[in-house]
């Protein structure tokens, strides 16, 4: 069993990611329905977090998103198959977030916010650390039972 995933490895790695990626899209995008107010473009950088020492109620619930879209990229860091070249997982998380947003602002599906980009391709980060930690302990874990 084990040797068949090995030889599959890039394939299934390749699958999941899209796979995740149609997720966060059909999360993000598909079942949101239009909001009625005006859209909203939020250009300002980590605004909620100086407005969290203001003791902003707004700002609080803003600081919680920034942890989950975070936690939200994560799998595209760790699941992106090409790991080797670290900046093309910032580049495709950095380039899918921005879609996203562009996309949230056009048909007014939430606030547009230059901090939602910064926190998932930050997560998309920590995904890719993540599995190279996991990658070293597995390795260091066969290597020892010989």
């Amino acid at each position: 069993m084990f040797q068949i995933i090995k030889k599959y490895r890039q394939t299934i790695q390749v699958v999941l990611f899209f796979s995740y990626v149609i997720f966060i899209v059909w999360m993000t995008i598909m079942i949101r329905e239009p909001r009625e107010s005006e859209r909203v473009l939020k250009l300002e950088l980590f605004w909620a977090i100086r407005d969290f020492s203001r003791n902003s109620i707004l700002a609080k619930q803003e600081v919680i998103q920034y942890v989950l879209n975070i936690l939200f990229f994560i799998p595209i860091g760790f699941l992106f198959p090409w790991k080797d070249h670290l900046k093309y997982v910032v580049y495709i998380a950095m380039i899918l977030s921005f879609f996203i947003e562009l996309a949230q602002f056009i048909f007014n599906l939430g606030w547009c916010e230059l901090d939602d980009v910064i926190s998932n391709t930050f997560g998309a980060f920590i995904g890719v650390l993540l599995y190279r930690i996991v990658e070293m302990i597995y390795r260091n874990r066969g290597s020892s039972r010989v």
